[in-house]
């Protein structure tokens, strides 16, 4: 199955889940009864230290199974780059209140060699608040997400 494939079926899934499953405000979040989902949105993704040093990396984004660019593009990196939301299409995950969701940042490479997983970060509403950071590295390629995490 392809990258696209992959995210519709990650999609699909998503959305099941957020019908089934009921939502709980989590313990380190503000206190309201009307907030049961919890809002992820990618801000921003810096790239600290390349995996291949001194040329340019070409990254995606993994969030909760779907793909980010999408149509299979990648989004290319130089050595202290800054990358914003519109760069990815703006990758934003909804999900229950007290769930999680796993993000990675994927370095794409040449086919046919495979693609590398720089690293996976699970994350949640647990903190809430408009700059808040996750590293992701594979002890050679470093990258910074930055993200906010509301309740709504």
């Amino acid at each position: 199955m392809n990258k696209v494939g992959k995210g519709l079926l990650a999609l699909a899934l998503a959305l099941s889940a957020l019908v089934a499953a009921p939502g709980t405000a989590h313990a380190n979040a503000p206190a309201t009864t009307s907030s049961s989902y919890c809002k992820l949105e990618v801000v921003s993704l810096h790239a600290t230290n390349l995996w291949h040093d001194g040329a340019k990396d070409w990254i995606w984004l993994v969030v909760g199974g779907a793909y980010f660019p999408t149509n299979t593009r990648s989004v290319q990196f130089l050595l202290g780059t800054t990358q914003s939301t519109t760069a990815f299409g703006q990758p934003v995950y909804l999900l229950p209140s007290g769930g999680s969701a796993v993000y990675q940042v994927v370095l794409d490479r040449t086919w046919p060699t495979p693609n590398l997983v720089i690293d996976s970060n699970t994350l949640s509403c647990a903190t809430t608040g408009s700059s808040l950071s996750a590293r992701f590295s594979d002890g050679d390629a470093t990258y910074d997400l930055t993200y906010s995490a509301d309740l709504v």
